[in-house]
């Protein structure tokens, strides 16, 4: 009985991983562009305006570059809530990652995505 538990418990949790491995770009959301894409990276222009929303996605390995800083509200799969500020100018090496964000300024962003 308990190694039934460990494997619906484990099933769960890989559904769950399923349903949070979203490509952003499935949504449509005018303020992600795809800029250039190979089958090495993928290159995206972010630009929200403050308000703007994207629902829970996610990235692989990502550089990402800050060309017009502000505050972002980060929600991960759990629940729990992060405000950041991105610094203009700011470069970053990010792990992969799932979340949805909600833009608190405008922003401009670029993001290399790494697929291999």
């Amino acid at each position: 009985m308990k190694i039934l538990s460990v494997l619906i418990g484990t099933f769960t949790l890989l559904c769950a991983c399923v349903v949070y491995a979203q490509d952003a770009m499935q949504y449509g959301v005018k303020h992600l562009k795809v800029l250039a894409e190979d089958e090495n990276a993928r290159v995206l222009k972010y630009t929200p305006e403050k308000g703007n929303k994207t629902p829970m996605h996610s990235h692989p390995v990502t550089v990402v570059y800050v060309v017009k800083g502000g505050k972002i509200r980060i929600t991960m799969p759990d629940g729990s809530v992060t405000d950041t500020e991105l610094k203009t100018g700011a470069a970053l090496l990010r792990p992969p990652v799932t979340h949805a964000d909600e833009a608190l300024d405008d922003l401009e962003v670029i993001l290399v995505e790494i697929k291999k």
